[in-house]
């Protein structure tokens, strides 16, 4: 990767991080000086999702055994799902209560319902990748699960899978890239067929590590099984540079 394209898809980041400190020591500020509480805390956790970013891993979800390796989606590693399922909703009730304060806009009060039901549907979608996703490495196979089950993938051999590619994708909504993972294969029924899944997101796990450890296991054939896993293993948890896509 060249240093200039990675230097700008960090700056964004920074600033953010850097407004978020900023404005979050404002709120506790404000809030000592007498700011009401629901202002305060809409400031504070607003605040927090400028901090966090758009994902931040605080560890891992990675469990190894002496046969296999498995990554899977752990919420309670995951600062976003902290800030989705529990800023969130706080930020809703504070709207809510704000709402009926005489002097401030009634649609405060349909913006906090507005932001408890949004809660909802990240609690079900946490609960959801929580429960079904998960990347399984062997030595000889990978098994992919993922949480659409329209995409099922199963167990992959090496002789199964066309190629792994890293892909910077754009999010719908805010636009921002972040990187994913895609793995083209030919499904067990079909000689000519290629289907493709995306990884990334629903796993605990740093992209650009997902990255070097399904390419290590993808050319890995030759090696020593053991060996091979303990590689992929330092690689999932960040304690071996991976290669930086492009």
């Amino acid at each position: 990767m060249e240093v200039g394209s990675e230097t700008n898809r960090r700056w964004p980041g920074v600033l953010g991080f850097s407004l978020g400190i900023a404005f979050a020591l404002v709120a506790v500020l404000a809030f000592l000086k007498g700011l009401a509480w629901y202002w305060a805390v809409i400031c504070f956790c607003g605040a927090c999702f400028g901090v966090v970013g758009k994902r931040r891993i605080m560890r891992a979800g990675v469990t190894r055994t002496s046969d296999d390796i498995v990554c899977g989606y752990v919420p309670w590693h995951e600062a976003s799902a902290y800030l989705l399922n529990f800023a969130l909703p706080l930020m809703g009730i504070a709207g809510i209560y704000a709402g009926y304060v005489p002097g401030n806009p009634v649609w405060l009060r349909f913006a906090g319902i507005l932001l408890i039901l949004a809660t909802l549907l990240m609690m079900y979608a946490t609960f959801r990748m929580w429960h079904r996703c998960s990347l399984r490495f062997t030595p000889s196979t990978l098994t992919v699960r993922v949480a659409d089950p329209k995409i099922n993938p199963g167990e992959l051999t090496r002789d199964e899978i066309e190629a792994i590619t890293p892909k910077w994708i754009a999010n719908s909504v805010s636009g921002v890239k972040a990187l994913q993972v895609e793995i083209a294969y030919r499904p067990e029924d079909s000689a000519t067929e290629t289907n493709t899944v995306m990884l990334g997101l629903q796993l605990t796990v740093e992209p650009i590590n997902l990255y070097g450890a399904l390419v290590t296991w993808n050319d890995g054939a030759d090696t020593d099984p053991t060996q091979l896993l303990d590689r992929i293993e330092q690689l999932l948890r960040g304690h071996t540079a991976a290669v930086a896509p492009t």
